[in-house]
């Protein structure tokens, strides 16, 4: 596929952002580090275990988890319409959820809720303080790569179809800008040093930033594994923002990312497309467009519909 270097950026961050799911969702949800340890050391590697083991659902291995499988109505959604349109994509968000057999979250179960008694964007949202916002950007990079007003505003209305509450707006929009220098070729520190000072990003989460660079500088944290468990393992802001950032400044690569922030456990999926997002988008380059491995593709079972589409929404 002939595109410019920020087009595949964002295409990699695209189809990471599910691969890293996928691949984190046999160790979800495994907040006993004791338990993380037996079942990390029963293979070679951590990700797609198997049997998958999180204790709250049972899927098939390769399968997406309730994030990634949340996001991928967007992406057909944005890829299909031209755009992200939140009246139109809160509709079709609410029948995926409606029709989902997997597991709800409590946004969700009051999306159903207020979406069976009528209601519409944006009173389908519920309050909420997770990375909902966060989880959507690679879709939203990738369809407004060129347009940085336009980004922010959308990743705001998208925000808004699952969320109220200015904690997670800010927290979204930080996760575009992100990723958005990411994609036009900043390094994931200099492109995280630069939310410290965008005024875009609201002042506490600029703080947050801060403290994630503050930490990472000082080496305070012997591991993402010790940095998560003090930040919160949980999918709660801003612990789950400052523990993907943490990921994302110390890891070695795509690979070397989803790992690190798979064996950290707890809500590790609630992190993970956001950091295979960034981490995909910034290994690319001229002599190397596709830092996700072939076997996790192979492996993640929505693959080919996730590359198509986002073939789609950069074309």
């Amino acid at each position: 596929m002939a595109l410019a270097l920020p087009k595949h950026r964002a295409l990699a961050a695209v189809v990471g952002g599910f691969v890293a799911d996928a691949a984190s969702m046999g160790l979800h949800w495994i907040y006993d580090p004791d338990k993380m340890k037996e079942l990390v050391s029963a293979a070679p590697h951590p990700e797609f275990h198997e049997p998958p083991a999180c204790p709250f659902y049972q899927y098939e291995s390769g399968v997406l988890s309730p994030y990634g499988d949340e996001v991928l109505p967007l992406l057909e959604d944005v890829a299909t319409r031209g755009a992200f349109v939140p009246e139109e994509f809160a509709l079709v968000s609410y029948r995926a959820a409606k029709a989902y057999k997997g597991r709800l979250n409590h946004v969700f179960r009051e999306l159903v809720t207020k979406g069976d008694a009528g209601a519409t964007y944006p009173n389908l949202a519920t309050e909420s303080k997770d990375l909902h916002g966060g989880i959507k950007v690679p879709v939203l990079v990738a369809k407004y790569l060129d347009d940085v007003s336009t980004l922010v505003a959308k990743t705001k209305e998208a925000t808004k179809v699952h969320q109220i509450g200015d904690e997670a707006e800010e927290a979204a929009v930080a996760s575009a800008l992100l990723l958005h220098q990411i994609v036009h070729g900043v390094s994931i520190r200099e492109a995280v040093a630069s939310l410290t000072t965008n005024d875009q990003v609201g002042s506490t989460t600029r703080a947050t930033v801060q403290e994630v660079l503050d930490a990472v500088a000082k080496k305070e944290f012997a591991d993402a594994t010790a940095a998560i468990d003090k930040y919160g393992k949980s999918c709660g802001l801003p612990g789950v923002l400052k523990g993907s950032l943490f990921v994302l400044l110390t890891s070695n690569g795509y690979v070397d990312a989803v790992r690190a922030n798979m064996v950290a456990g707890g809500d590790n999926c609630s992190r993970s497309i956001l950091i295979g997002a960034c981490a995909a988008a910034a290994a690319v380059t001229e002599g190397a467009m596709d830092p996700v491995p072939a076997e996790w593709k192979h492996k993640t079972k929505s693959y080919t519909q996730v590359q198509a589409f986002a073939e789609r929404l950069l074309t």
